[in-house]
């Protein structure tokens, strides 16, 4: 402001007095915030004897080894992390920005949620194509 032409860039409003506190620093999350993330796999289950796709036939004495392939649901307690462009997210897969939670939709829009165009963000926008709102962390 005081060179030769800072008078065409610049205007002489006035001059400070006193002085601020300085802000505080953001502070990295430290809470618990986790989900249940459910995965169906295949795996074997215990069947009776003689039941249909079961390794024991009929007749054959009821045992532990008596097994049929099925599908298997288990759900284990996750940390539910800030969004993460290299991640391949599936339906109810659950991420977060700042403290809000953002659940990943059912397919076909669950395709959308790993795209950074529709990356979840505080304001409304594109991404609620892909992602909706599921609560705030503690």
């Amino acid at each position: 402001p005081a060179s030769q032409y800072g008078e065409l860039a610049w205007t002489l409003k006035g001059s400070c007095t006193g002085t601020i506190a300085p802000t505080t620093s953001p502070v990295a999350y430290t809470g618990t915030c986790q989900y249940d993330r459910c995965r169906t796999t295949e795996g074997n289950v215990g069947c009776t004897a003689g039941s249909t796709g079961c390794s024991c036939t009929a007749g054959q004495t009821q045992t532990a080894s008596c097994l049929r392939t099925a599908d298997v649901e288990t759900c284990p307690p996750t940390d539910v992390d800030l969004w993460n462009n290299g991640e391949s997210y599936a339906t109810d897969d659950v991420v977060r920005v700042g403290l809000k939670r953002f659940r990943c939709r059912e397919w076909p829009n669950f395709l959308w949620c790993s795209l950074s165009a529709y990356q979840p963000e505080l304001e409304d926008g594109i991404w609620m194509n892909a992602w909706r709102e599921d609560g705030v962390c503690a």
